[in-house]
């Protein structure tokens, strides 16, 4: 798994986590009842092309969600489709829900569904709800704000909140 601080700052990515997926599946029953999952959409500024990229960032309290750090290798992964698309590739009219299934490196898969219109609710409305195997949670629309910002150029990419996922 690759910090995001390494995707930025260059490409192409390198693998190698530490711990194992039966270790962290068995510290899921135990997680704070404050942890939080956010989907965001990550800028990353020039010499490169500026482009978007899907990103999940997992905290396991709502406090260092808040904090400003990015979260640990095991708790970061690229959203769907290797991060092509982002959330704000929203489902057209006639698709209703969309699924997804995003594994982080820890072997923890989290699935979640987004409403149809996600992208034009107002902030605060719940857009859809997800599950990691242990415990439910609500989606809610964010309002992009920079969860973190990485990289050592100036300016850094920016991580923006899009959606946050809390338990129920």
């Amino acid at each position: 798994m690759v910090l995001l601080s390494s995707l930025v700052a260059a490409l192409p990515l390198s693998a190698g986590v530490s711990g194992s997926p039966v270790d962290a599946k068995r510290d899921l029953a135990k997680r704070d009842a404050t942890e939080v999952i956010y989907l965001t959409a990550v800028t990353i500024p020039p010499p490169s092309v500026p482009y978007w990229l899907g990103y999940i960032a997992y905290y396991p309290t709502a406090a260092l969600g808040r904090s400003g750090a990015e979260p640990s290798a095991n708790d970061e992964a690229i959203g769907p489709w290797g991060g092509n698309q982002i959330w704000r590739t929203w489902p057209t009219p006639c698709s209703g829900n969309t699924h997804y299934d995003i594994l982080f490196p820890s072997g923890v898969t989290f699935q979640f569904d987004l409403n149809f219109g996600a992208a034009n609710a107002a902030v605060g409305a719940v857009v859809g709800g997800g599950w990691n195997g242990f415990n439910a949670f609500t989606c809610r629309k964010d309002n992009g704000r920079t969860l973190y910002t990485v990289g050592t150029s100036n300016p850094g990419a920016d991580v923006l909140v899009l959606v946050n996922c809390t338990r129920v």
